[in-house]
């Protein structure tokens, strides 16, 4: 059941929460878990305390503002110096607030420095993705892996991981990891032009543009009747009409003559489209480029969002975004055939001439829209800034044990709501019903693993290969299991997986167990030579237009790097 779920999250196969249900269900079914066993994860403390910081990192980013970051930038920076700047200031949040929010609210700003100087932005965003997982291994808060695996840890009745198991060690991988990325970005990373510019300068080979002639029978009609609403392989994405703009265009719109149409999708589709004799012609003169087109925009679509498994169509895209897409690229490469019933995917990059309000959407848990813009806000004073400073506070005490965790990020949240930073909405936004059907499900398919006796089987196993060789031989091969695991399926799940082989491995060595949760927890976040096993990772392939090759030529020795220091530091200071 295990394997088919790792082939299921890899393949795609199902969206990933009702593959995990599924999962777990069988688990009851055949009396390997209990209904107990599955409903714990809702009581678990580590869980809720992922949903607390979700909410309190989106209150600080929202009282802190855009001008607190960008600050710490400038225009005169070189390309190292601000690679540098950057990745610092991102892996330092990252160990505090949750680091998926970060790099989105980052990705823009990183797209635009490097657009505004003259640089590929391809240069930064992996960095910018690596830092922040890094900085995430400092604190047990700093990515949700590490508060999942002490979820299970403390369900199975042990003391869960401390700040002292992450602090030490996180720091020493990061400082190396970014040290080795400021100097190594250059040369490892290609400079790839956006897939922006490449549109820009090749529109003709995306949008075939039509005119409507004089005693047109579309003339009068709706965009509804005239058929050209739920086309076949193409869908219309804009009309001009003199010096007017319609983007996203409506069914009930009426089409006028001289009217000039933009369609995207396959071109033999719209020149059947044209012979049909409805009066739409190929204009004598391009307007594409006359156009102009500047409302062309980038968004990501994130895991969680409620837009993967659905079609453009099917969720109603131009009226919720005022925008159409024209182009999808997935996995660095354009995807092909008819936009409009193409499923979107986490991670997908959507190219998309939207509506001049379109940036009111741009706080959408959906879609994660790029803005051009990069206008700062008015630089805040130290007496606005404290509700942060308060509540990080709160956080820090938390983290080093004088509070309880979930206490520390109650108050946190608290301050936000008294001093109306956050409101309701911004909670209830927060509540991720698929993430925490995974979480819950994780917790429970951990327990099958070890109920069911498969954590004893695969020891067993490892033991024969290595033929019981010293305790940190035996942690390096689980470390190993566990990354390659991660580089397939999400960390979340990685760790879920591993932890039962972990305790069991541990249980049976007679020693201390926190080293090999220390292996696991490191071993599930070193996603750095795919883009598919961290989130952030997938989040800025679409924006840098990366291939898969270039994760793994500089994430290759990125995890010698980290794989050899957590292994030393293991062997050093736990044995």
């Amino acid at each position: 059941m295990i394997f088919l779920l790792v082939l299921s999250l890899y393949n795609n196969w199902l969206r990933p929460a009702l593959a995990f249900v599924i999962a777990s269900m069988t688990f009851v079914v055949f009396q390997i878990l209990s209904i107990e066993d599955l409903l714990a994860g809702l009581a678990n403390k580590q869980i809720i305390v992922i949903f607390l910081l979700v909410t309190l990192t989106a209150g600080i980013q929202q009282n802190l503002g855009k001008d607190f970051f960008y600050q710490f930038f400038g225009k005169h920076l070189s390309p190292f110096q601000f690679r540098a700047r950057m990745m610092v200031l991102v892996s330092s949040l990252s160990s505090l607030l949750n680091n998926t929010p970060i790099v989105a609210f980052m990705i823009p700003f990183v797209k635009n420095w490097a657009d505004e100087n003259g640089y590929s932005a391809s240069k930064f965003l992996i960095p910018l993705s690596f830092a922040t997982i890094l900085g995430g291994m400092i604190t047990v808060v700093g990515t949700s892996t590490n508060l999942v695996l002490n979820g299970l840890i403390e369900q199975s009745g042990l003391q869960g991981l401390g700040y002292r198991d992450f602090l030490f060690l996180g720091v020493i991988v990061s400082v190396l990891g970014l040290i080795y990325l400021t100097f190594a970005s250059d040369f490892f990373l290609k400079d790839r032009k956006g897939n922006k510019e490449q549109v820009i300068g090749h529109l003709n080979e995306y949008l075939v543009e039509t005119k409507v002639e004089r005693n047109s029978s579309i003339i009068g009609k709706t965009i509804e009747t005239a058929g050209l609403r739920h086309l076949k392989e193409l869908f219309l994405v804009e009309l001009k009409r003199g010096e007017r703009t319609i983007p996203a265009v409506g069914s009930s719109v009426e089409v006028f003559e001289g009217d000039y149409l933009f369609f995207a999708g396959n071109t033999q589709a719209i020149l059947n489209l044209i012979n049909s004799n409805n009066g739409l012609v190929l204009p004598d003169q391009s307007q594409i480029h006359q156009n102009g087109f500047s409302s062309l925009s980038e968004a990501i679509i994130p895991t969680g969002s409620n837009l993967v498994g659905q079609t453009l169509r099917d969720s109603g895209f131009r009226d919720r975004y005022k925008a159409s897409v024209i182009s999808i690229y997935r996995k660095g490469e354009k995807v092909k055939g008819n936009l409009g019933e193409t499923k979107l995917q986490a991670g997908d990059f959507l190219l998309m001439i939207c509506a001049k309000d379109w940036d009111r959407n741009k706080n959408s848990r959906d879609l994660i829209l790029i803005s051009n813009k990069g206008e700062l806000e008015k630089k805040k004073s130290l007496k606005q800034i404290l509700p942060s400073i308060f509540s990080l506070g709160f956080l820090i005490l938390g983290i080093l044990g004088f509070m309880e965790l979930f206490f520390g990020a109650f108050l946190g949240i608290l301050v936000m709501v008294s001093c109306k930073i956050l409101k309701m909405k911004h909670i209830k936004n927060s509540i991720d019903l698929e993430l925490l059907i995974v979480l819950v499900c994780s917790l429970s398919i951990g327990v099958a693993i070890q109920k069911s006796g498969t954590a004893g089987f695969i020891v067993e196993g490892i033991k024969w290969v290595t033929d019981e060789g010293s305790p940190i031989f035996n942690i390096g091969i689980l470390f190993l299991i566990t990354m390659g695991l991660t580089s397939l399926i999400t960390n979340a799940a990685a760790v879920s997986i591993m932890f039962p082989i972990a305790l069991e491995m541990g249980t049976q060595s007679g020693g201390m167990l926190t080293p090999y949760f220390v292996a696991i927890a490191f071993a599930a976040s070193a996603d750095f030579m795919t883009p598919i096993g961290y989130q952030t990772n997938l989040m800025v392939m679409g924006p840098g237009n990366y291939q898969f090759s270039d994760y793994a030529r500089i994430g290759l020795p990125l995890t010698i790097i980290y794989g050899l220091s957590t292994l030393v530091f293991i062997n050093f200071y736990y044995f």
